[in-house]
């Protein structure tokens, strides 16, 4: 299986921030990418596809990942990963990354400065955080837990240079053959299975490889609109946007609204003990709770800087033009800030333990 480990050094962070022309000249399968953009910055830009990866012509040496894995594309103004181009559709640009980190600290607000709810052990010794992102969440479990080596992974190379000794992170895409290693205590998925396209198969392989004991925690929002009061109008614009969502996720093999069947999944993977705790996350600043104000603030900013995300891929593959999206958006921006509906997100934490006698 093709993966670099990222050495943190500065020669490589200054390649993280820029395309080069070898990296434009990365063969890629057609069907994946109808056009690279160029160096040196034209209107020519990559277009994602949601057909099948073909594994054999994206990657067929480790010489020619190595080489990509520090690039990045673009479309309609936004950059994505080199690595995998397509496979996963949203940024990875210093907006998403400021949006990622935002929506870490509306999560420690949300549960009390909580980073997971799984009951593992007080002196872990080997945590692995699946599609890290930033690697906001493995910094910090690194810094609580000192006794853990603790590995992130992603498809793109954008976590910090400055980390603890005991904290690493590699390029790789999760879904590919298991590389991970074995005998992890702790084995987390933050803002993941929506966009995995068969979300047991991963949890089979990690449950292959958690100690036995060692448990496994999904954390994800479920991509629905909810209201316990009645205020919300049934044409609301949020409500259209993520039925819209359903659409466009499933042109790419995923499921916006996994998370309501993580419990599923973990039983299908063989895990037991099943815990399940869920958080409101209010669109807006409606609720009355000052705690709950700002949770609110923190999930419609973070709902607003993931609209134009959609709005450079998914709605524009959905047919939508250019004039429509942008008066769309407005319309979302707009219901969202309306105090009268008392509307509010889920976001789902799933733990799973893996058996004594397994």
């Amino acid at each position: 299986m093709e993966r670099e480990t990222l050495d943190r050094n500065v020669s490589e962070a200054s390649d993280m921030m820029a395309p080069t022309s070898d990296a434009m000249d990365m063969e890629m399968d057609s069907e994946d990418v109808t056009a690279v953009i160029e160096a040196g910055g034209t209107d020519e830009e990559g277009e994602f596809s949601y057909s099948d990866y073909d594994e054999e012509s994206m990657a067929d040496s480790a010489s020619s990942i190595g080489s990509s894995i520090y690039q990045h594309s673009f479309h309609n103004g936004r950059r994505y990963h080199r690595f995998r181009y397509g496979r996963y559709p949203i940024p990875n640009d210093d907006i998403e990354q400021n949006r990622e980190d935002m929506l870490h600290a509306m999560m420690l607000e949300a549960t009390n400065g909580q980073l997971f709810f799984a009951p593992i052990p007080h002196n872990p010794q080997r945590i692995l955080d699946l599609g890290t992102g930033t690697g906001i969440w493995a910094i910090e479990m690194a810094g609580k837990y000192p006794s853990a080596d603790v590995l992130g992974l992603d498809l793109s190379p954008i976590q910090p240079i400055w980390i603890p000794a005991n904290c690493r992170f590699m390029v790789d895409d999760v879904e590919d053959t298991w590389e991970n290693g074995g005998d992890w205590d702790f084995v987390h998925l933050r803002n993941m299975v929506p966009i995995l396209k068969d979300p047991v198969r991963l949890l089979k392989d990690a449950y292959e490889n958690i100690k036995p004991g060692g448990w496994v925690e999904l954390q994800d929002v479920d991509g629905m609109v909810h209201c316990d009061d009645g205020s919300l109008p049934p044409d609301w614009p949020i409500l259209r946007f993520t039925n819209m969502m359903v659409e466009a996720f499933a042109r790419f093999g995923t499921q916006s609204h996994a998370a309501v069947f993580g419990g599923q999944y973990l039983i299908e993977a063989g895990f037991v003990n099943i815990q399940h705790h869920t958080i409101k996350l209010p669109y807006g600043t409606w609720p009355r709770d000052r705690t709950m104000r700002l949770i609110g603030l923190y999930y419609r900013t973070a709902a607003e800087q993931f609209l134009p995300a959609m709005g450079a891929i998914q709605l524009p593959m959905m047919g939508w033009q250019p004039e429509e999206i942008e008066v769309f958006f407005a319309r979302c921006r707009d219901a969202m800030r309306d105090p009268n509906v008392h509307a509010y997100g889920m976001m789902h934490f799933w733990s799973g333990q893996k058996p004594l006698s397994a």
